[in-house]
């Protein structure tokens, strides 16, 4: 396999985790309410679909390294992305407010 699709495949799985992590954040009552600045607003229930996507990050890290390295790749994948989330939501929630706004204007 080449050096490019392995990135790609990392680069996948990276991003899968990501949004996965980031979904399983604002499912969270307290994260969705600081996001979007309204003490009152209630959380949508896609926490599902945030462990779906985790789960699913999974599928690249095998199809990268085999089954063996992908035991190891995807809890640092999966790590990597749960703290970009925190990060994120800590220091800048204003980068999820934006993207919420961009896709409930575009539905």
């Amino acid at each position: 396999m080449s050096t490019l699709v392995e990135a790609i495949l990392l680069l996948v799985a990276l991003l899968l985790c990501l949004l996965g992590c980031s979904l399983l954040a604002l499912s969270q009552a307290r994260n969705w309410r600081k996001v979007l600045e309204d003490r009152s607003a209630t959380p949508p229930k896609f926490a599902w679909l945030g462990w779906t996507l985790v789960l699913s990050a999974l599928v690249p890290c095998v199809g990268r390294d085999g089954a063996s390295f992908a035991a190891l790749l995807w809890p640092l994948v999966f790590a990597a992305g749960a703290v970009a989330t925190a990060l994120t939501l800590t220091y800048r929630p204003g980068w999820y407010r934006a993207a919420i706004r961009v896709l409930t204007i575009s539905r």
